[in-house]
């Protein structure tokens, strides 16, 4: 019997079975693919974390508010320190670039540099090429925090940025039996060279005043007196007068504080001569809670200006006289129209090397100025939030 041989040319019949075999190969594959599970044949990039994403976890992990011993944000910085085993460590996360600048670093506890409340942590790192110091300082019963970044090797501050939100403040405060320091400060405020205080001490208002470079206390707990009626340029201003020398002459001190929260150290000879003028810094909250009794009554509807100088977000309005008077009976006297904001509220002009504009509410929280906008915003004000620089003015 013959074999089948095809009836092709031999070339030719070889050629279509093997593109017979390989459609078969190929169907095989095909088939057994569509069988594989689908994770096992891809994974989504959503699944691994960016870089960015992954610098966060690191800034946030192991520190939450709720282990932390300090932990608060400034309009740039996350800051917190916090404990691990036997010691504590200190994140610090930049938003604006999104690196953490210290992570897990070991802390040293200062306790109080100034004998004011204050009490600061120190954590050694770099920055731009230099050695820096990072240093976290609060004051537990005036629940203010900052964040300092000083240069190591002149002891010079590079950043000084005040807290904007604290969610964590489990730091010591003042000794027992001196009770809250908030609610007994009249008038408290850091200048260059000193920290000084009014304070209500029984009923008796008394005044301190600490050189912060010698380390003496010049005035300590002497009694002060509130000057009502002082002649300008400070008819306006809250003033304080107390304590007996200075430098060995007979003097005053006169503690001094305006409705917009500026703030001044005068110390007066005898003779009328001014032996001292310091205006207060940023660096340090202003933290007042001035009797009505003691106000003059060109201060403002508002003694208790509060951090309201330091707060970095203002709920601004652009227009005259007409917008500012609209502005105030929108608002109400003292912010009834926005009730339950962390704001001070106390319509005014302000100006900056932009231009004026009413100062509507100045808050510590973006979003409690950013409610205050939109509540003006939608009674016919051009308002919108404006961040402060404290250097703008």
């Amino acid at each position: 019997m013959k074999p089948a041989w095809p009836s092709l040319p031999l070339s030719r019949w070889l050629q279509r079975r093997l593109k017979v075999l390989s459609l078969f190969i190929a169907s095989v594959f095909l088939v057994t693919g569509l069988a594989v599970p689908a994770q096992g044949a891809w994974q989504p990039a959503a699944m691994a974390p960016t870089p960015d994403g992954l610098d966060l976890l690191l800034a946030q992990e192991p520190n939450t508010s709720a282990n932390s011993v300090l932990y608060f944000t400034t309009p740039t910085f996350t800051v917190s320190v916090h404990p691990r085993s036997t010691a504590q460590f200190m994140n610090v996360y930049n938003r604006d670039t999104r690196q953490s600048e210290q992570l897990n670093a070991p802390v040293s506890f200062r306790g109080s540099l100034n004998n004011d409340g204050w009490v600061s942590y120190d954590s050694f790192g770099s920055r731009a090429g230099r050695n820096v110091i990072y240093r976290a300082s609060a004051n537990r019963n005036a629940f203010q925090a900052r964040l300092e970044v000083i240069d190591a090797a002149s002891n010079s501050v590079l950043i000084s940025q005040n807290s904007t939100s604290i969610q964590a403040m489990n730091v010591p405060g003042e000794n027992p039996g001196q009770g809250n320091l908030l609610n007994q400060t009249f008038v408290g405020f850091d200048t260059q060279n000193h920290s000084v205080r009014v304070f209500n001490d029984n009923g008796v208002t008394k005044m301190n005043v600490f050189n912060k470079v010698s380390g003496q206390t010049l005035v300590n707990g002497q009694p002060a007196t509130a000057e009502a009626d002082e002649i300008g340029p400070y008819e306006c201003w809250v003033n304080y007068f107390g304590g007996q020398s200075f430098g060995g002459a007979a003097a005053r001190y006169f503690i001094r504080v305006s409705g917009s929260g500026e703030a001044l150290l005068e110390v007066i000879a005898a003779n009328g001569g001014v032996l001292l003028t310091e205006p207060r810094v940023s660096s340090a909250p202003l933290v007042t809670n001035i009797p009505q009794a003691d106000r003059p009554a060109c201060f403002g509807d508002s003694g208790n200006v509060g951090s309201g100088s330091l707060a970095p977000y203002i709920a601004a309005v652009f227009g005259s006289d007409r917008e500012l008077e609209q502005t105030r009976q929108v608002l109400g006297q003292g912010g009834r129209g926005v009730s339950g904001l962390s704001c001070v509220i106390d319509p005014r002009f302000e100006s900056a090397r932009q231009g004026r504009f009413i100062n509507a509410a100045e808050c510590n929280d973006r979003n409690d100025a950013g409610a205050v906008v939109n509540f003006l915003r939608g009674r016919g004000l051009n308002s919108r939030l404006v961040y402060r620089n404290f250097r703008y003015r």
